[in-house]
């Protein structure tokens, strides 16, 4: 009998052969990971591709990264095999949350309590402090995105969205941190990009809200795709999450220039 043939991204490939390379001793336990431009040479894939594979070998137990020195295969091999097969990727996550949360925002621009919108501020606070601990942090935008998800009254929405969060602690810190580089840069996302969502539920505009959520989701992503897109080669346009993501860019761009002037 014919089975379906399943589509199986190119960095769990990757990652998957290379968990194999590790594990038979080729690249030994402790040591430096060969340079990201030499696998985009022997494996043929992107840069992206390469990154995205990555981090699921982080996740996998086989990849350590450390600040300032690069990656290296962990001291001792997982305690069981783990295929790469069913974890996600950075940028499917990213591309979860821009389809999902901009609608739960709109519904939520009709469901918002002053108490809701309140503790959103509060959480912008800490959001937008350069010194709190990542932990603290963590915290503060968990329980903004929840919060908004609650106020709809639809506990599958709170479930979804607390869903992608647990997904995202299973990232390597410098995906979570990539956006955190300077002031400037931290008040942008994190308080002018929180304070534009909560500025439209307060108003209870479902559709500012929708674009405001979107944009925000979409820069989520925005620093590793800005590092990355420019090595994507000879892929299909639109087939890859990362150039999906990149178009999303610009429909964002402009329809939050039409929601600023619609406003002004």
């Amino acid at each position: 009998m014919l089975k379906p043939i399943l589509q199986t991204p190119r960095y769990r490939l990757v990652a998957d052969q290379i968990a194999q390379l590790i594990r038979d001793g080729e690249i030994p336990l402790g040591s430096k990971m060969p340079a990201d431009k030499e696998l985009v040479q022997q494996l043929g894939v992107s840069r992206a591709t390469i990154r995205e594979a990555m981090i699921a070998l982080e996740l996998m137990g086989y990849v350590v990264t450390r600040f300032g020195a690069g990656a290296f295969t962990a001291d001792t091999l997982p305690d069981a095999v783990v295929e790469a097969n069913g974890l996600p990727g950075f940028f499917e996550l990213v591309e979860a949350r821009h389809a999902i949360e901009p609608e739960v925002a709109a519904i939520a621009a009709a469901t918002m309590s002053e108490a809701d919108i309140a503790h959103l501020r509060s959480c912008i606070e800490i959001l937008a402090d350069p010194d709190m601990s990542l932990a603290d942090f963590e915290r503060a935008d968990r329980d903004f995105h929840i919060t908004i998800a609650r106020s709809t009254g639809n506990s599958v929405f709170v479930s979804i969205v607390a869903e992608f969060w647990r997904v995202r602690q299973r990232f390597p810190e410098w995906t979570r941190v990539t956006n955190r580089q300077n002031a400037a840069d931290i008040a942008r996302f994190f308080r002018d990009e929180h304070t534009d969502i909560v500025n439209a539920l307060a108003d209870a505009d479902a559709e500012a809200a929708r674009i405001a959520m979107r944009i925000h989701c979409r820069n989520s992503g925005q620093p590793l795709l800005e590092r990355w897109r420019q090595h994507e080669e000879g892929a299909v346009p639109g087939n890859t999450v990362v150039e999906r993501i990149s178009t999303w860019q610009k429909e964002d761009l402009r329809t939050g220039a039409k929601a600023r002037d619609k406003s002004g």
